[in-house]
């Protein structure tokens, strides 16, 4: 797809509405390494990883006991009501989006097709990692959570009994299910939308920018997009790394 701007004016039986926000400045660099990125996104983000990844290997045990401490009371802060909560409203904004005048709207500019076939779109769609997660999880993950999940982790049931057999399919489902794919589907069509449809950069900043608009030029969107990249990298490791231990259990 190109990247033309195609504005509308006017909604279907309304009268005219502000244009939407169709520039958003990021300062690039212009010369070096980082043509066409911002350095302001991209050296603190390679700092951030860097330092992780200098952390896990010289103190390993220490890295290792303290993100299972981070994570166990994130669970328990956040495992029951805002989990199911934020999956809830996911689902429903995701419904939302197929309603007839959202459903109907082009992912660019009027006239335009599809870059990619269905078959191709797909194929990348597992190769970015999804078919390694759902080959190791679809199995090990019930497996996984009938001895430890976040109904453990609060004491509702015992692990390796009878009542965790419920509690670890409904996390299983949680993560693998409708819940999830909305997840992907939202965050796809806020990115795809704007980028295609209102030529704005093809980052998550981006997305934010009909509620923020032009104060993601600055340092707020260069800290959202930072948060992206180190989570995005870090979420690709975990799955590189899944397909590694698959490859060596042979």
């Amino acid at each position: 797809m190109t990247n033309e701007a195609h504005v509308d004016t006017q909604s279907p039986g309304s009268g005219p509405v502000d244009p939407p926000l169709c520039e958003l400045p990021v300062a690039t660099a212009e010369a070096g390494f980082y043509t066409g990125f911002s350095t302001h996104v991209a050296i603190p983000a390679k700092i951030i990883v860097s330092i992780l990844i200098v952390w896990a290997v010289v103190f390993p045990t220490h890295a290792s006991d303290t993100l299972a401490l981070a994570n166990e009371t994130i669970i328990r802060q956040f495992a029951g009501w805002y989990v199911y909560l934020v999956a809830f409203l996911v689902v429903v904004c995701a419904i939302l989006a197929l309603v007839p005048q959202s459903g109907s709207l082009r992912l660019g500019a009027p006239g335009e097709t599809p870059e990619f076939s269905r078959f191709s779109w797909f194929s990348m769609l597992f190769g970015a990692g999804i078919g390694i997660g759902m080959l190791t999880y679809s199995t090990g993950e019930p497996l996984a959570h009938f001895q430890n999940n976040p109904d453990i982790i609060r004491g509702y049931v015992e692990p390796a009994s009878a009542g965790a057999v419920a509690s670890a399919y409904e996390y299983t489902f949680l993560h693998w299910g409708l819940s999830a794919w909305s997840t992907y589907a939202l965050v796809g069509l806020a990115i795809g939308y704007v980028a295609y449809r209102r030529s704005l950069p093809l980052t998550i900043r981006s997305s934010l920018a009909p509620l923020f608009g032009l104060r993601l030029s600055g340092m707020g969107g260069h800290a959202v997009d930072i948060v992206a990249v180190v989570a995005t990298i870090l979420g690709v490791s975990v799955t590189m790394g899944l397909g590694v231990e698959q490859f060596v259990a042979g």
